[in-house]
């Protein structure tokens, strides 16, 4: 029988894991797999348990949204451990569920979390910190977790800005970051209201946000850099920026495997969704193929 951890965050979503969860497990059970079942507690309960013990199983399944799984990943790396890890996604956004192509079906995510092929993917690294798809900060960086779907649904990538610079009005008090970005050697400044580095088909229920030339294993990531805006103008190259995916006066797209930033003043960033800490300059560096995960890719 195969050692496996089953670690679940029961507030995810809405709460929606629970009434399925004697069914997960008897699944288990009967594929012969001998699970031990932990619930998370708290915010950060998930990446301790797995740091201490997760050098004892051999596969990994968590289910919760995409912070869950960034927790459980996190732990794993500090641990030096390498479980295949597999994803029930139940959050809200599930944004790299949608990236690995696993279903929002439970009981299909089950069946494919146990049966499933597992693929190596990259991991981004920033200063002594883990994450799976996105790293970001400024006005607008939480916003596509916070937008009505409906929104989404209708305006695309227009409603991902437009609701970050509503928010943001009048535009003269929007916060805005000084900052100098060395990516692979090249060296870009500008005053910057959004900074986001992404290595998923999906950020905060956007499909396609990053546009096509995505590889989830590839060694690269994406960044996309949004300037301040002064007027309506610059609003409307923001958003034809965003939409066509081609660089403006006011957006800014690069790929890369190495990312430093310096910023005039600390900033919060948010590391796939949940706060990261705040600094003033940091070092991103991708880890190519530094996990393996159950997924439906190209399966």
């Amino acid at each position: 029988m195969k050692n496996i951890l089953f670690i679940y965050n029961p507030n995810s979503g809405q709460q929606k894991l629970a009434e399925h969860l004697p069914e997960i497990i008897n699944y288990l059970s009967s594929k012969g797999l001998l699970a031990s079942v932990y619930a998370t507690q708290d915010v950060g309960d998930g990446r301790k348990v797995v740091q201490k013990y997760g050098k004892d199983y051999e596969k990994i399944i968590v289910s919760g949204g995409d912070g869950t799984l960034d927790e459980i990943i996190s732990g794993a790396l500090k641990s030096d451990s390498d479980p295949i890890f597999a994803y029930i996604p139940t959050g809200s956004t599930n944004d790299f569920a949608s990236s690995l192509e696993i279903s929002l079906d439970i009981e299909e995510a089950t069946t494919m979390a146990v049966e499933g092929q597992a693929d190596p993917i990259d991991v981004g690294k920033i200063d002594d910190k883990y994450f799976v798809y996105v790293a970001a900060f400024g006005t607008i960086s939480d916003v596509s977790f916070n937008t009505d779907q409906g929104i989404k649904n209708v305006f695309g990538r227009s409603a991902y800005v437009f609701e970050g610079l509503r928010k943001a009005l009048p535009l003269q008090n929007m916060d805005s970051y000084q900052t100098e970005v060395e990516i692979d050697g090249e060296l870009i400044e500008g005053d910057l209201v959004h900074f986001m580095i992404t290595n998923s088909y999906s950020v905060g229920g956007f499909k396609n946000l990053m546009g096509n030339n995505v590889g989830l294993n590839d060694g690269i990531f994406e960044l996309t850099m949004i300037k301040k805006p002064t007027g309506l103008a610059d609003i409307n190259k923001i958003v034809a920026g965003l939409t066509s995916k081609k660089e403006n006066d006011m957006v800014i797209f690069r790929q890369g495997k190495s990312f430093k930033i310096k910023t005039d003043k600390p900033v919060a960033w948010a590391l796939d969704g949940e706060y990261g800490g705040e600094t003033s300059e940091s070092q991103i560096e991708i880890l190519k193929e530094r996990i393996r995960i159950i997924n439906g890719v190209n399966h």
